[in-house]
């Protein structure tokens, strides 16, 4: 069952609107999660426990206006996590290598 939130502590529900005005918010009680909808279509689910400012920047940052960015980020951070996999592979080849080459000479 999902409960529209029209009121609360901060006006979060109130505010998003001002990002758009379709967005409307909902507690869903099967997730135990607020959800963002427009035109009664899931948009989101906010990845936290309750509404407060968080939960603006999060919904101002995955507006499909701001998709090539969040892409952007996405992808600098894969290649970031790539590189310091391949970093981690480099150096374990290294150190067997230094480990082998110390004991062959025994």
């Amino acid at each position: 069952m999902k409960i529209k939130i029209t009121h609360d502590l901060f006006d979060i529900a109130e505010r998003v609107k001002e990002i758009n005005k379709n967005y409307e918010i909902y507690f869903d009680t099967v997730l135990q999660k607020y959800v963002l909808t427009a035109f009664g279509v899931h948009q989101s689910v906010i990845p936290y426990d309750e509404l407060d400012v968080r939960t603006l920047d999060y919904v101002y940052e995955t507006r499909i206006e701001n998709a090539e960015k969040v892409l952007e980020d996405i992808d600098r951070h894969n290649a970031k996590k790539e590189r310091e996999s391949n970093k981690k592979v480099k150096d374990e080849i290294e150190n067997e290598y230094s480990r082998r080459l110390r004991l062959s000479r025994l």
